[in-house]
């Protein structure tokens, strides 16, 4: 695998270079890594990128630093690799009306959903799924604001905004916890579908993980009829899994 344009980040690209030959064994547990210079020199980047990513691969728990000695595999280090969720067929094509799509500052809730401090700038998103003409729910997400922050200006009514933020993002998607529950909708849910309250639906919270506890969206969803969701390998662009 080699670092180059047009692709994911470089940063991403390097830290799956790394996470892999971590997990292949090229590098054994409790062996030092390359230096940010020599991972520089090696893969023409710039230092900022390097240190992301050997920051990042910290925070999952593969490497870890001692100050004025350098990085090392871990002598244990976690078995998790990235992935992504995938939508299941609907029975008609599938496009979004949005109806929020903003910086606010982050609320209790939702800063204590991302361990962030209160008033932190976060991305808010809100916006309908619509099955042909039919509206078969909404969902509403927060996440960091330097998540991604051209998802403000993206045009949000075919694209699925999870696939935006693993493709372009600077961090994978490592760890959901998922809550599911059939519920009665009050009323401001119910008026979001076009029912009326009391009519039973699927909710679902969501929250996704960028390293084992570092939270990075936190999500809401009602669906009218059925909730359906599959999740696959998150195979890094030009990697055949196919032998």
């Amino acid at each position: 695998m080699k670092v180059v344009a047009g692709t994911l980040p470089k940063y991403r690209q390097l830290l799956q270079l790394l996470r892999q030959q971590i997990l292949a064994g090229q590098f054994a547990p409790g062996g030092r890594l390359p230096t940010e210079e020599e991972l520089v020199q090696q893969y023409g980047l710039s230092r900022g990128t390097v240190r992301k990513a050997i920051e990042q691969l910290s925070a999952e728990g593969f490497v870890y630093s001692e100050q004025g000695s350098g990085t090392y595999v871990s002598a244990t280090h976690p078995s998790a690799v990235p992935f992504r969720f995938t939508d299941c067929p609907a029975g008609a094509a599938v496009t979004y009306q949005v109806i929020t799509q903003e910086i606010i500052p982050a609320s209790m809730a939702a800063a204590q959903a991302l361990s962030l401090p209160l008033g932190e700038p976060v991305i808010h998103i809100k916006r309908l799924r619509l099955e042909g003409e039919t509206v078969a729910g909404y969902s509403e997400r927060f996440l960091p604001h330097s998540l991604c922050p051209d998802l403000l200006t993206e045009d949000l009514t075919q694209q699925s905004i999870h696939d935006i933020l693993v493709d372009r993002s600077d961090l994978p998607l490592l760890r959901a916890v998922i809550e599911i529950e059939a519920q009665m909708l009050d009323a401001e849910d119910a008026a979001l579908l076009g029912v009326p309250p009391g009519t039973p639906a699927m909710v679902v919270t969501r929250t996704t993980y960028t390293a084992p506890h570092r939270p990075a969206v936190w999500y809401r969803a009602v669906y009218r009829d059925a909730y359906c969701l599959a999740a696959r390998v998150d195979i890094p662009a030009g990697e055949d899994r196919s032998a």
